[in-house]
């Protein structure tokens, strides 16, 4: 076990292990089989198996099991199975079994199963939603990939999308020979006789 406490507040650019626990520390990478992060940070952490944070912040979490929230935020967050978030928040939130939050705020949540209570979503992408008391969804599945085929053919529309023709690179010839067949070279000249 790796424990990066002090009795002040520590740094450290990359920590490796097999059980890391950072307590009132910041963290450049992380990478453990299992993490644990109490009012503290980190830029990046991979988890092999679960990874949980109170009161703690990270840019990009990669768990493969399980993720606890609590009282924390995350920009991406990443786990192969369950993912519990209560009072926290993230950018984009992804499981592959299934989210559960509470008093949460999320901009994206992917999974197989959200249960959402009491939290703010601006997109949900699920298999089985269930929305609990004071749960806001901007977008549900349905209204996401609606919301995406639109988005889509307007970029399409505006020749700003997928298969547009790519612009030449090269230089155009500025050979004397083309500037003449463009008639640029063809006046004749007046001399001034002294």
């Amino acid at each position: 076990m790796i424990t990066t406490s002090s009795k002040g507040p520590s740094l450290a650019a990359v920590v490796r292990g097999e059980e890391v626990q950072v307590s009132s520390a910041v963290v450049g990478v992380a990478r453990a089989g299992s993490l644990s992060i109490r009012n503290g940070g980190a830029v990046a952490l991979v988890a092999k198996d679960s990874a949980q944070f109170a009161n703690g912040y990270s840019q990009y979490v990669l768990a493969g099991e399980s993720a606890h929230l609590k009282n924390a935020g995350a920009g991406a967050l990443i786990a192969g199975g369950e993912m519990a978030v209560s009072a926290s928040g993230g950018v984009v939130l992804m499981a592959g079994n299934g989210i559960t939050m509470e008093r949460s705020g999320a901009g994206a949540v992917v999974t197989g199963k959200a249960e959402v209570q009491g939290s703010y979503v601006g997109i949900v992408v699920s298999g089985k939603t269930t929305l609990g008391e004071g749960a806001k969804v901007l977008f549900g599945t349905r209204e996401a990939i609606v919301c995406g085929v639109v988005c889509a053919l307007l970029l399409r529309l505006l020749g700003l999308g997928r298969g547009r023709k790519k612009q030449s690179l090269a230089k155009p010839a500025t050979s004397a020979a083309k500037i003449k067949d463009a008639g640029i070279g063809s006046r004749p000249v007046a001399r001034v006789k002294r």
